[in-house]
């Protein structure tokens, strides 16, 4: 379990994104505030240095988030991410 938020290596976009942890979600992404979720894939010496959009998402009953991911066009079955793991929210 990470304690601190991991940083961007980089983010290309106009408004800086959001890294929190799936748990403070609260079982609910604010679609009118988040463009997209980001599953992060790799992670070195707490930077982020691969992430993928979640092209689908929902919340299981023990508040694990779990979506779909396009990576190089292939699509990938379910990503499972736990409470305690981050996620990039795409601010609007």
């Amino acid at each position: 379990m990470m304690i601190t938020p991991p940083t961007l290596r980089q983010w290309h976009g106009t408004n800086q994104p959001e890294i929190r942890t799936v748990e403070s979600l609260k079982r609910s992404i604010l679609i009118d505030h988040y463009q997209r979720v980001y599953w992060i894939a790799k992670l070195a010496d707490n930077v982020i240095i691969e992430a993928h959009s979640l092209d689908s998402w929902y919340f299981e009953a023990d508040g694990r988030l779990v979506g779909t991911v396009d990576t190089d066009g292939i699509r990938q079955s379910k990503v499972d991410i736990n409470p305690d793991e981050f996620v990039i929210l795409s601010v609007v």
